[in-house]
């Protein structure tokens, strides 16, 4: 987990807790809605790293292992997205690590655009390999550059990009999650990747979605 992701699910955390304390009973959106702890986090965020430097090793460490257990159920739920597009017998991409899959679904296929975060590159040259893909087409077997299985690629540190078209790289200073949580990014590489796939002959798109990786 990358610092900044660190800090992010540390202040979710502390916010859980504390309105937790105030009502055990309750879980719902009303007392936990977007904006609210949209709003708290940025309130507080510059001052929990100062505060948790008062806790002890073994504290830190169990607040981790929560936190852990928090970006599971965030990872969990990417994948339950992903699902809603898999055509029947596609076998769940298995999503680069410091990278992500951006998914389209059209005509019975999947098909997922394998990208990378700033300073990473791919292990194999992509560069007209854009996407590859699921269904009907492929006998319900993904397309890939490794030998069966669901990976279909992998993002290594690199401080050149050379193996990937420049649309198979997330902006600088803008990975995977920071591109899903800005909703012009995610329309602008959707768009190329839409305007890739008609290119190819494809269209009639139904649905899409950007899972991201671990970092």
């Amino acid at each position: 987990m990358s610092k900044t992701w660190k800090q992010i699910f540390l202040v979710f955390a502390f916010l859980f807790t504390e309105s937790q304390g105030q009502n055990k009973s309750s879980c719902s959106s009303s007392n936990f809605s977007f904006d609210q702890l949209n709003k708290q986090l940025k309130d507080i965020k510059d001052c929990l790293e100062a505060v948790s430097e008062n806790w002890k090793t073994h504290q830190k460490a169990d607040f981790f292992n929560q936190l852990h257990v928090l970006t599971e159920i965030i990872y969990k739920q990417q994948t339950t997205e992903l699902l809603e597009l898999l055509p029947a017998n596609c076998a769940v991409p298995a999503v680069p690590k410091d990278g992500g899959l951006l998914c389209v679904s059209a005509e019975n296929n999947i098909y997922c655009k394998p990208m990378c975060n700033a300073g990473y590159d791919f292990d194999f040259i992509r560069r007209s390999r854009l996407y590859e893909k699921c269904g009907a087409a492929s006998q319900h077997k993904w397309t890939t550059q490794y030998i069966g299985g669901n990976r279909l690629a992998l993002c290594t540190k690199s401080d050149i990009t050379v193996a990937g078209s420049p649309s198979a790289f997330f902006p600088k200073d803008k990975d995977c999650h920071k591109t899903k949580s800005d909703e012009q990014l995610m329309r602008n590489i959707t768009n190329i990747f839409h305007s890739d796939l008609i290119t190819a002959g494809i269209t009639s798109f139904i649905s899409s979605c950007l899972i991201c990786g671990h970092n």
